[in-house]
């Protein structure tokens, strides 16, 4: 089951708009990305997250690469600046700009090994699941506990819960899945933050499993040339 889940996009990839509303205990706005996604053929997950809106954030980048058996890589660009800094991943486990990679990939990226505490089969909001209790190896600032419900039938986690200092830090719940070119895909979710009140609603509003991505898309170069050309 668990390989199951982790390897649910294994050779796929996408292109996707997304819009996230975001409320920050009060202070709402909204945020619009575009994403584009590959594993090199099931070997390491990439990501680049473009933002659209608002003009505040327009035209920051994210560059993700997965790597695998050392920490992954990240490379943020800041228009005000024009420069390309490469991030610690502490740094962006704090959901930086309210992305998380682990789901705005529409998979899961191993950011902290686990070992798996317990497994058993549930039923949730009329879905059968599956119950999985997981524990940090190491010490990180993400969680201690993780606690997930995957669909039995297509292994889209449908609530994953967070826990830290014995705290509830995150909650996130998938609304709606739906078949897009064959591919289950999560395209409406829910994120809290409890400690600081954070919600986020998280709309895909369109996405493309078939379009091709040029292999030049996921580098640092182009992450800089393409925001310019969006200016």
């Amino acid at each position: 089951m668990w390989r199951r889940w982790h390897s649910r996009l294994d050779g796929k990839h996408f292109t996707a708009r997304v819009r996230m509303d975001v409320d920050l205990a009060g202070l709402t706005e909204q945020r619009r990305l575009t994403i584009h996604r590959d594993d090199e053929d099931g070997r390491a997950e990439r990501l680049l997250i473009q933002f659209d809106a608002p003009e505040s954030l327009r035209n920051l980048g994210l560059l993700y690469f997965e790597q695998l058996g050392r920490p992954n890589d990240y490379f943020l660009y800041r228009p005000a600046v024009r420069r390309v800094r490469r991030l610690q991943q502490s740094a962006i486990t704090n959901n930086l700009y309210g992305v998380d990679p682990e789901f705005l990939g529409f998979g899961i990226a191993e950011t902290e090994p686990t070992w798996i505490q317990s497994m058993q089969s549930v039923r949730l909001n009329g879905h059968d699941a599956y119950r999985l209790v997981e524990k940090a190896r190491g010490s990180n600032p993400r969680f201690e506990e993780r606690i997930v419900w995957i669909d039995r039938e297509n292994y889209i986690p449908l609530r994953t819960e967070h826990r830290l200092n014995s705290k509830r830090v995150l909650t996130a719940e998938t609304i709606e899945i739906r078949s897009v070119q064959g591919v289950p895909t999560p395209m409406r979710m829910h994120f809290e933050r409890p400690l600081d009140g954070t919600r986020v609603q998280l709309v895909v509003e369109e996405v493309d499993y078939e379009r091709p991505i040029p292999e030049h898309v996921f580098s640092v170069f182009t992450l800089m040339k393409s925001q310019r050309a969006r200016k």
